[in-house]
Order: C-alpha cells, then sequence, then structure tokens
C-alpha cells in the first residue's frame, strides 16, 4: 500500500512541475535562455522524483526480503 501512496505523492508532484513550467513558460518576446531553463528545471525535477520513487521501490523489496 505505501508504495501506491508514494507513487500516488510522485505523480502529483510531476503534475504541479508541469503546471509550473506551463505558467513559467517565456513570451516570445522574452530571452531564449529562460525557455532551456524551463525545460531543464522540470525535466531534472521528474527525473529526480522517478529515482527517488525506484530507489523505495529497491528499499522496500529489500526489506521484504529480510524478514
Amino acid at each position: 500500500m505505501a508504495n501506491w501512496l508514494t507513487g500516488i505523492g510522485y505523480a502529483l508532484s510531476i503534475v504541479s512541475v508541469a503546471l509550473l513550467a506551463w505558467v513559467a513558460w517565456p513570451a516570445p518576446d522574452e530571452d531564449r535562455a529562460l525557455v532551456g531553463a524551463v525545460i531543464a528545471g522540470a525535466v531534472l525535477s521528474v527525473v529526480g522524483m522517478a529515482l527517488r520513487w525506484a530507489a523505495h521501490i529497491v528499499q522496500n523489496r529489500r526489506i521484504a526480503e529480510d524478514d
């Protein structure tokens, strides 16, 4: 059950990152470097959350194997 709840939490975080990136998206007349920064920030955040979720699952499997 904990893995499911953790997954839902990370999924909600991913949606919030997407919403924040959408709001932060620069207007056509703004600096183009902002586009790269928004994309890089969103991608790194999602990848980080995916890695944390994967680590959580691995840790729970190791605990279950030890029991």
